[in-house]
């Protein structure tokens, strides 16, 4: 289940084109009118501001190599400013044996850097946005998180843990190889590291296999 495509709607094409492309030194591609693509390892972001209301954002997290989480957080000290929890500005996750740094963009967009020290591939190269693996997680905000999880149902993806959906908390699905997740997420949510809550905007994330996983402008999911 990888992310091959995540289109997501912007009110600040041009601002959010000079972040990508000067700030954090990313290949900017497909320029048009209304939108422009930006491509992070296996995956590609298309940012759009078409019929965009009100000021959309979203969660996402890039894989980074599993040695170089120290060295990307010095790299990205120099561009940004990164989030803080509880007074911390990075975090470790015990249970997945991963750490993360997060920071927004000039959208918004809650930008998550995880280094997975047991699953990701390692790199001996300097750390620069070339050493993005993926898109490993894409947040997925819906009004019924019961019903969208039998939809994914369709598709393969499923809660990796097996546990029955929570309609209030979050839910990490996956295919059974289990190493790219969507997290479903109820509206109103506060994202961690973060004082932004979870709010239902338009998306299209297509699969590795064509799959296209999609939210209209009425706040509807479906499958393609």
């Amino acid at each position: 289940m990888k992310f091959k495509k995540v289109s997501l709607q912007t009110r600040n094409l041009d601002v959010m084109k000079d972040f990508y492309k000067n700030n954090l030194g990313c290949k900017v591609e497909n320029v048009l009118a209304h939108s422009f693509e930006v491509k992070f390892g296996y995956t590609t972001i298309e940012f759009n501001d078409q019929n965009t209301e009100g000021n959309p954002f979203y969660h996402f997290a890039f894989d980074i190599p599993s040695n170089q989480f120290s060295e990307a957080k010095e790299w990205a000290l120099k561009r940004v400013a990164l989030s803080t929890e509880d007074g911390k500005d990075d975090v470790y996750f015990e249970n997945i044996k991963a750490h993360s740094l997060y920071f927004e963009d000039p959208a918004g967009n809650i930008v998550e850097f995880i280094s997975r020290t047991e699953d990701n591939p390692k790199s001996e190269t300097p750390f620069s946005i070339n050493n993005i693996i993926q898109m490993s997680e894409m947040s997925l905000v819906v009004d019924d998180k019961v019903m969208v999880a039998e939809e994914l149902k369709k598709a393969g993806i499923i809660d990796r843990n097996g546990n029955e959906i929570n309609p209030a908390g979050l839910n990490f699905m996956s295919d059974k190889n289990g190493s790219i997740f969507l997290l479903l997420v109820a509206p109103n949510r506060r994202w961690y590291f973060s004082q932004k809550d979870a709010a239902i905007f338009p998306m299209t994330i297509t699969l590795e296999n064509d799959v296209k996983l999609c939210i209209d402008e009425n706040a509807q999911f479906f499958l393609i």
